[in-house]
């Protein structure tokens, strides 16, 4: 044993001079990046195996037993046939791009690739095993493994999960940073249900491209959710449930961009609907962990929600999310029910929950994906949301510098206190608000009159925005210093300010006035 400890220990010293030790993080001022062993870093082609999993494996054997480091893996091709498992204090990293470092930009390219199992489908019998594929990058004791990550890696029919246990308790410090990541959906796992066809595949709607839980600190930056389309395939004759309870058979697409793109730590911590309870950190303490920063990435979808989070001081901020527009989708999330008018299929930019986030200079174009055969499309299509549904109450919050089509969606939450809405440019169509922020929960009609019940509206700034489409609502009870001041509304017609609340109103153009009981 101390034979081959010493071979390892003479190659790498041999090439120790060309690989990375730098902290490639540290533009971030995260100081919980320096536990990461950044000197110990060892190249994945000095270590033997059969194949390239065997051979990460012990790359990886040899660092744990000298405190943990970086296993870089040179400009190449790397065939896994099983997911890559992290242990404590390990990172991979890839060769940095020379010309293109930022992800956002289309022409971001990287030489270090890794390719996962293709899905190979087969229309007969039981089809193709989910498990010959949808392969990813995972940690070996996700409730402990600390200080772990991937950096500048392109991955192809992988995903990145690092996980928590059943208690919800994570380790520490995850990082994925410049990462490109394609043909990234998992497989739903409860499809084919029992009067389902055996070969029948559907997308999980659950589970993210980039997937993360973390105790404390999290870093996803700079990465690359590309659109796949090329390894989409059809299935014809593909059942599902109508409304009537009917059995019947469409062609329907698998599409691999039909999925969440990042979520962190994206936790239910309230009742469902406008049920009680709000989450808090004594009811919900996962929800509410602190260091988590998304950063600088861009996600493609067709449909789910590109950004996902919980926590307490949460930073969402210049990511660049682009949706298809004019999206057939045939079911729901289950992939078993057909969908309807007021079928959800969640595609919004940024669902947010928790408290205290920052939510900056985000650039979204969403949409709603559209019902075959009919004119309806999905009820979904927000931009950046903070609902009612398993979720916190807004406490000092901000979203400031966002550009998308979709509107500010603050609905329903059973109370805020602190909120800045800020030099926002929000263009939407139709009557819906371009920011809306009602803190009151609608309890249904008696007499045909609505019934709500009021919530605290505190502290709320809706300052120097620009909007279209119906305008700014603002509504809730009891209230105090909220101020909407400096925005403009853009087109031929007035906007409204939909008052149902007590609130400076002042310097607005092109916006009339008007009051409504909420």
């Amino acid at each position: 044993m101390k034979k081959i400890i010493l071979y390892f220990f003479i190659v790498i010293c041999c090439s120790c001079k060309e690989l990375p030790k730098d902290n490639i993080l540290l533009k971030y001022n995260l100081k919980w990046t320096e536990k990461i062993n950044w000197a110990n870093v060892v190249n994945i082609k000095d270590f033997k195996g059969n194949d390239w999993n065997e051979r990460f494996d012990n790359a990886q054997k040899f660092l744990s037993q000298t405190g943990g480091g970086v296993i870089y893996f040179p400009a190449g091709i790397y065939k896994f046939n099983e997911s890559i498992y992290l242990q404590d204090g390990i990172v991979i990293r890839g060769e940095e791009p020379e010309i293109i470092k930022d992800a956002r930009d289309e022409r971001y390219k990287l030489d270090t690739k890794f390719d996962f199992p293709q899905y190979t489908f087969k229309q007969e019998e039981n089809g193709t095993p989910i498990n010959t594929a949808f392969k990813g990058i995972y940690l070996f004791n996700p409730s402990k493994d600390s200080n772990c990550g991937v950096i500048n890696i392109e991955i192809n029919h992988g995903h990145i999960y690092f996980g928590e246990d059943e208690n919800h308790n994570a380790g520490k410090n995850r990082i994925v940073y410049g990462c490109v990541l394609k043909n990234c959906a998992v497989a739903n796992k409860i499809v084919p249900t029992e009067w389902q066809k055996k070969w029948q595949r559907y997308t999980d709607g659950f589970r993210a491209a980039i997937h993360v839980y973390t105790e404390e600190n999290a870093l996803i930056a700079n990465n690359r959710i590309p659109e796949s389309g090329e390894d989409n395939f059809i299935m014809k004759g593909y059942v599902i449930e109508n409304p009537k309870g009917e059995k019947i058979e469409v062609d329907l697409i698998f599409d691999y961009d039909n999925r969440p793109g990042i979520y962190v730590n994206h936790y239910g911590i309230g009742g469902a609907g406008t049920t009680p309870p709000r989450g808090t950190p004594e009811l919900y303490p996962h929800g509410f962990r602190k260091g988590i920063v998304i950063t600088q990435n861009y996600i493609f979808c067709t449909g789910r929600t590109a950004i996902g989070f919980t926590g307490d001081g949460t930073i969402c901020s210049y990511n660049l999310i682009r949706f298809k527009p004019e999206v057939l989708r045939w079911t729901t999330a289950s992939g078993t029910k057909m969908a309807t008018g007021s079928s959800t299929n969640d595609n919004r930019a940024v669902e947010m929950r928790g408290w205290r986030y920052t939510v900056e200079g985000n650039d979204y174009l969403v949409y709603r994906n559209k019902i075959p055969n009919t004119r309806y499309y999905f009820n979904d299509g927000e931009g950046l949301m903070h609902e009612a549904h398993c979720n916190s109450t807004v406490l000092n919050s901000k979203i400031m510098n966002n550009k998308g089509n979709a509107y500010i969606s603050i609905y329903f939450t059973g109370g805020v206190n602190g909120l800045i809405i800020k030099e926002n440019e929000i263009r939407t169509s139709g009557g819906i608000s371009a920011i809306y922020v009602v803190s009151n929960q609608y309890r249904g009609k008696k007499d045909g009159k609505k019934i709500w019940e009021k919530f605290e509206c505190k502290n709320v700034h809706i300052i120097n925005n620009i909007t279209s489409g119906s305008g700014i609502t603002l509504a809730g009870e009891p209230s105090e210093n909220n101020v909407i001041k400096g925005n403009k509304h853009i087109g031929e017609q007035k906007g409204q300010i939909l008052l149902g609340t007590k609130a400076v109103v002042e310097d607005n153009e092109n916006y009339e006035i008007i009051y409504e009981e909420f």
